[in-house]
């Protein structure tokens, strides 16, 4: 799980559902942006790679580390045909990518740009035999509020202990290093490389897939094609009961726990060195629930990744992300508006 999935800023809207027991969601902060949108072409052929560049400012100057999804959507049927997602440079540019295989001829569909989990505008595409990938170039002029999230590490190559300041309050697990996944949904397996390795034995993340094996609930196995693309909830992702035995494999113990509104158990859990994967839903509580066919409720969340909490202070969370190999940091209220969504699902990882 690695990205988000909305169609319209109104669906995204009608289905905040917290969770089991509806955990309220946080309201984060935000902050008005500009984004130029440049977009290769906009009646691609099928099977096109179209470059689409995003750029993000406000009051002027660029925004550096904002994270920019973009979705591109059949009008008509609502499937996601394709999604990237990217982080700003110091220039205030993400680079992405749209690939059009998952179309047809004639579909007209929608691309949707997102900042930072916050849904800025679109444009429509048309999916057209014949029509060029690239050098046809549209730019789309969108402006309004989103989420503010700052990362906070340039290196991302430095420990998360030695990468931070001291900021008030402040408590880090030594030698929790970034490690890029693999595979477009494998974040749950890449975060628990990151852990063990902060635990001195580092194990890959190709080593959990049959362990853990597969099951349309996740919380009983890998819901999905691990390689899919990114966006809905059919190709998916694992919950963290179905890790525990996979780390018990290896002579890990993994305490899964949600924290439903309150940080105090993960503070609890990083205060004790535990490294701890969190499941965040980047868009917010976007969820809505399926069934096994033994009658069994399960949540899905578009928009669910996970990273591994490795530190807090008093104003936010430091976090080791998988899905660019960097370290963040989000405020308390952005972080527990991405957290909740999932009633703050979370796994600590420990020696057995």
């Amino acid at each position: 799980m690695r990205r988000a999935l909305t169609v319209t800023l109104t669906a995204l809207i009608a289905v905040m559902v917290g969770g089991p027991l509806g955990a309220p969601a946080a309201i984060a902060a935000s902050s008005s942006v500009a984004s130029w949108v440049t977009v290769g072409s906009i009646k691609p052929d099928i099977g096109c790679n179209v470059p689409v560049s995003v750029e993000v400012r406000s009051d002027g100057a660029p925004v550096a580390g904002a994270e920019v999804d973009i979705l591109l959507t059949s009008d008509d049927t609502q499937q996601l045909i394709s999604s990237d997602r990217q982080v700003t440079g110091s220039d205030g540019i993400a680079y992405l990518t749209i690939n059009t295989s998952g179309g047809w001829d004639g579909a007209k569909s929608w691309l949707e740009v997102d900042v930072n989990g916050g849904y800025l505008g679109g444009r429509s595409m048309w999916i057209t035999a014949g029509g060029a990938c690239d050098g046809q170039s549209s730019v789309l002029d969108l402006s309004g509020d989103v989420p503010t999230v700052s990362n906070t590490v340039a290196d991302s190559s430095s420990s998360g202990s030695a990468s931070q300041g001291q900021a008030s309050g402040q408590h880090i697990i030594p030698g929790v290093g970034t490690y890029v996944q693999q595979r477009n949904l494998s974040c749950e397996y890449a975060a628990l490389t990151i852990a063990t390795g902060a635990l001195g034995n580092q194990i890959s993340e190709y080593n959990f897939d049959n362990i853990v094996g597969w099951s349309a609930n996740p919380h009983w196995g890998y819901r999905g094609n691990i390689t899919g693309w990114w966006g809905g909830t059919d190709d998916y992702g694992v919950y963290a009961e179905a890790l525990v035995p996979a780390l018990a494999d290896y002579g890990f113990n993994g305490r899964v726990f949600y924290g439903q509104g309150d940080a105090t158990p993960l503070k609890n859990a990083i205060d004790a060195g535990t490294p701890t994967l969190v499941w965040l839903g980047m868009w917010g509580p976007t969820g809505f629930y399926d069934w096994t066919s033994d009658g069994t409720r399960f949540l899905l969340v578009p928009g669910d990744h996970v990273m591994v909490a490795y530190g807090y202070d008093d104003g936010g969370i430091y976090l080791s992300d998988p899905a660019h190999g960097e370290y963040r940091y989000y405020d308390w209220g952005t972080f527990m508006w991405m957290w909740n969504a999932l009633d703050g699902m979370s796994l600590a990882v420990s020696w057995a």
